[in-house]
């Protein structure tokens, strides 16, 4: 089975106001208290944002433990300093102030080069990274894994509010982050080398300064044997969060099993990238472009093929039925962006802290 690891990126937010609250140097500092953790807590690029990563995972069962482990921890530690920690991809409102960047040399250097998109880069995302050992492989996984990009962006969406309004957006979280210079989907590469020095040439533009600015929605890890897949949205529950890994897994297990098959789908880049901007527009709740015909299908059409041409894996996991029932609920209660909304057109903005605060840390296991 295909090791997976699972980084979530949260806001921390005033209870009150839901705006963001610059604690997370204090927050870390509460987290390192305890050593047997079996998670890793690091900065992110604002004092409000706050970044937990697992250790790798084998089995569904045991990436539902560091999850829930993590995100109770996380809620505990919060409550300490009076703050929320929000699983939502970006902030509800903002005091409208430039956000405060985290003090390190790096992040310095970001907010410098892009002020402006800093100023209010107030957005968390889900990060699964996929084992892929070899190279070579991962390169052709890649290239197999991209069309399916726009689907999952669809499913996963939970930012559907900004400045206290209704962005009109499933995931406006994937709107602004088309304001970086290397962004979406990745291009296809011939092979690891073509890859290699693609990046060279980027790094060596003096726009990235390192390969951590080359933020494609799935990537190479630059520090791990992994597949690193980033379209995601910050997710309101662990269930949200696992849903998502495990098809991810099940697609990138899928794709290093058909890698000597055939040569991999490649759709034309205009229509790759509207269907990112459909699945960031509509979620769940629209079409989206079938990438081999050219023609609009519902999102629920093309995310229950992504499910039959991942089921085998699925099915070898032993991961099927939990994420059949998964998509159940899905379709049945909603994506993140739908129940955000549900929430808050019936009780506001009182309603829609409810809903944050309660998903934060239920149970994982689906019903």
């Amino acid at each position: 089975m295909v090791a997976f690891g699972i980084e979530e990126e949260f806001l921390l937010v005033d209870p009150a106001s839901s705006e963001p609250r610059p604690v997370s140097p204090q927050l870390r500092a509460l987290l390192a208290e305890q050593p047997t953790a079996r998670f890793h807590v690091t900065p992110e690029l604002l004092d409000c944002q706050i970044e937990l990563n697992t250790e790798p995972c084998r089995s569904r069962v045991e990436a539902a433990g560091a999850v829930s482990a993590m995100r109770h921890a996380l809620a505990r530690a919060a409550d300490r300093l009076g703050t929320q920690p929000a699983g939502v991809g970006v902030a509800f409102d903002t005091a409208r102030a430039p956000a405060e960047v985290t003090d390190t040399k790096r992040y310095r250097s970001i907010q410098r080069n892009a002020p402006a998109v800093v100023a209010d880069e107030y957005v968390t995302g889900l990060h699964i990274h996929a084992e892929v050992e070899d190279p070579e492989l991962r390169i052709q996984v890649m290239n197999r894994c991209r069309p399916w990009i726009p689907t999952l962006t669809a499913m996963a969406a939970n930012s559907p509010y900004w400045y206290g309004r209704d962005s009109g957006f499933a995931t406006w979280r994937t709107i602004l982050y088309r304001r970086w210079p290397i962004q979406g989907c990745p291009p296809v590469f011939a092979d690891f080398a073509d890859y290699q020095q693609r990046l060279r040439r980027l790094l060596e533009s003096g726009v990235a300064a390192d390969p951590g600015y080359v933020s494609w929605l799935l990537r190479p890890s630059a520090n791990y044997p992994t597949l690193e897949c980033r379209c995601a949205d910050s997710q309101l529950s662990a269930r949200d969060t696992l849903l998502v890994a495990c098809l991810f897994r099940a697609l990138v297990g899928t794709e290093m099993d058909a890698a000597d098959d055939a040569p991999p789908p490649q759709p034309q880049p205009e229509h790759l990238d509207i269907a990112l901007w459909q699945a960031a527009r509509y979620g769940l709740d629209g079409d989206l472009i079938n990438l081999e015909t050219g023609c609009t299908v519902p999102a629920y059409e093309q995310l229950a093929r992504l499910f039959e041409h991942v089921q085998d894996q699925l099915a070898n996991s032993g991961d099927e039925d939990v994420v059949r029932a998964g998509l159940v609920r899905l379709r049945r209660d909603g994506n993140g962006a739908q129940r955000q909304r549900q929430a808050h057109e019936q009780g506001g903005l009182a309603a829609w802290q409810r809903l944050v605060r309660s998903e934060f840390t239920a149970p994982a296991d689906e019903d």
